[in-house]
């Protein structure tokens, strides 16, 4: 009886032979790489083929990979996708079963690496998992030669094959053990950093860190919805050889659209692994293979949308990344929601300390607005000197603050037309040390802001009061405050004099430049103020 061109093998033959080399497929094999490199070359060795190989399946894309040869031509084989149709493994993968083909060459779905049809037979068996799921197939065949493969050969792989089924499924249950592990804690880690981070921007940016570490994307970034509707590029992290073409598409305020639009108008994340092909394509974006976005919402309102991109090829993209995509979206709102409560808390408070200091100057007599001059133009001064963003906020609350402690000061003190007796005078002074006192108690006032209250009133050659600080014994931000506050009191017009003009404002305070005041914060006051007018 001739032997059909086509068999289905049973798989309850046993060959009691490769016993001993399928447990070392097992047992010995340190990785599922090694796992099937070890099956191929066993493969060659129990049977006559001149050609091994195993095709993993690859169900998002529909493909079979060539994860493992040996023998002919095995290093062309390595590593080339084959679509349904065009490899007789899809027949295993689609009957589960074991296919021996005598005539393999007639076939019109049979792949041949070198490009041309030669006489032989194929050999293809499945990878099966412990749970019984197809996950590919070992193959072997004898192209360019005469030999034969028969159905013991089919009986040894179907061992060979479970085998490799049963390590790859350990090998990928430790994997995704271990990938589980280390997204765990770079996820305990990003929320850990999150909690010390105020700056939308920077909150995005590190969770992007995070999403372009764990998931292999070459491009993330981060856009926000502005209260025109309009989204802007914000975070941009990833390939800087891909930065200006991205910039080139988002770097300008405009409508969402695309993915964008989607992933705002449904409020859930997208996957698109193949963007090209997509509905949300654009024909100005050249470069996108594979992406996927999540939208940002505080406060119940969709702020922004996160992405990841793959700019070099297109993608598979597994359940679990999205689920991080998710995950990491989560903390970033937290964060934020965190950072625009805070942000609301510090504008209240900057509210109420502004306030207060408004209401010290109705009290002493002062010329309305002074409080916010002096304000500003000490804020400019210490910016001009190079304060960073903590000194500036602890010289402007400082501003306000400066004249706290005259509440206690009475009225009669305070508001007296004429010179102060000596007594007077003592208690005056006293409002430095009190308005100190005052603060000290509240735990949301730094000492910094203290020491402006405290010691405006102290004089470089160390005749100020209330402790006799000379020189750079008095705070710096004291200093800075005490130059500003004598220019606008100098400047503006009070019921016991006239305003000065600016030229011999900054006349008086360089004449004082070396005993009221610090010499060098007097010469970057008049830098800052230039020619002519006033500080502008």
């Amino acid at each position: 009886m001739p032997t059909p061109a086509l068999s289905e093998v049973s798989w309850t033959r046993r060959q009691p032979k490769p016993a001993l080399d399928v447990a070392s497929v097992v047992l010995l094999a340190q990785s599922a790489a090694d796992a099937f490199t070890r099956c191929v070359e066993q493969a060659l060795r129990t049977t006559r083929a001149t050609t091994s190989t195993v095709m993993l399946l690859r169900p998002e894309r529909d493909m079979l990979e060539v994860v493992a040869a040996a023998g002919h031509l095995a290093s062309e084989a390595r590593g080339r996708f084959l679509a349904r149709g065009e490899a007789l493994g899809w027949r295993v993968i689609d009957s589960g079963k074991a296919q021996l083909v005598e005539q393999a060459h007639i076939e019109p779905e049979a792949a041949f690496v070198s490009g041309r049809r030669s006489p032989g037979m194929y050999l293809g068996v499945p990878l099966i998992d412990p749970d019984g799921r197809v996950l590919g197939v070992l193959t072997a065949d004898t192209t360019g030669s005469d030999e034969r493969l028969t159905e013991a050969d089919a009986a040894a792989l179907l061992l060979l094959g479970q085998a490799a089924g049963v390590a790859f499924s350990r090998w990928q249950a430790l994997d995704h053990a271990r990938q589980h592990a280390r997204q765990a804690e770079r996820l305990a880690t990003l929320s850990a950093r999150l909690e010390q981070l105020t700056s939308p921007a920077e909150i995005a940016r590190e969770g992007l860190h995070t999403l372009l570490e764990l998931s292999g994307f070459t491009t993330g970034i981060a856009v926000n919805l502005d209260d025109g509707g309009l989204v802007n590029l914000t975070v941009l992290e990833g390939d800087d050889r891909f930065r200006p073409r991205v910039e080139t598409v988002l770097g300008t305020p405009q409508p969402a659209r695309g993915m964008i639009a989607h992933v705002l108008a449904t409020g859930r994340s997208l996957a698109v692994p193949d963007y090209r092909s997509s509905p949300f394509a654009r024909p100005d974006v050249i470069l996108l293979r594979s992406a996927v976005a999540a939208p940002l919402h505080v406060g119940g309102r969709a702020v922004g949308v996160l992405a990841l991109m793959n700019l070099r090829e297109r993608v598979d993209i597994p359940a679990e990344l999205l689920t991080l995509l998710d995950a990491v979206a989560a903390r970033i709102e937290h964060a934020l929601e965190r950072a625009a409560g805070l942000e609301h808390l510090r504008q209240t408070r900057e509210a109420a300390l502004r306030a207060m200091g408004r209401v010290i100057e109705g009290r002493d007599g002062e010329t309305f607005g002074h409080t916010d001059r002096v304000t500003i133009l000490a804020v400019r001064l210490g910016e001009a000197l190079g304060l960073d963003a903590a000194s500036i906020q602890h010289l402007r609350w400082g501003a306000y603050l400066h004249d706290i402690g005259k509440v206690t000061v009475p009225d009669a003190i305070l508001l007296k037309p004429g010179p102060l007796t000596p007594d007077e005078r003592q208690l005056m002074q006293q409002h430095a040390v009190t308005g100190d006192d005052l603060l000290r108690d509240e735990c949301f006032v730094p000492r910094e802001v203290r020491a402006v209250v405290r010691s405006h009133h102290e004089r470089w050659d160390g005749t100020g009061y209330p402790d006799g600080l000379r020189d750079t014994q008095i705070p710096l931000l004291a200093r800075i405050f005490s130059v500003a506050d004598v220019y606008d009191a100098l400047v503006s017009e009070r019921p016991y004099k006239r305003a000065w003009p600016h030229a011999a404002a900054v006349a008086e305070l360089r004449r004082s430049a070396g005993t009221q005041f610090d010499p060098g914060i007097v010469e970057a006051f008049v830098a800052l103020c230039g020619c002519g007018g006033g500080p502008s």
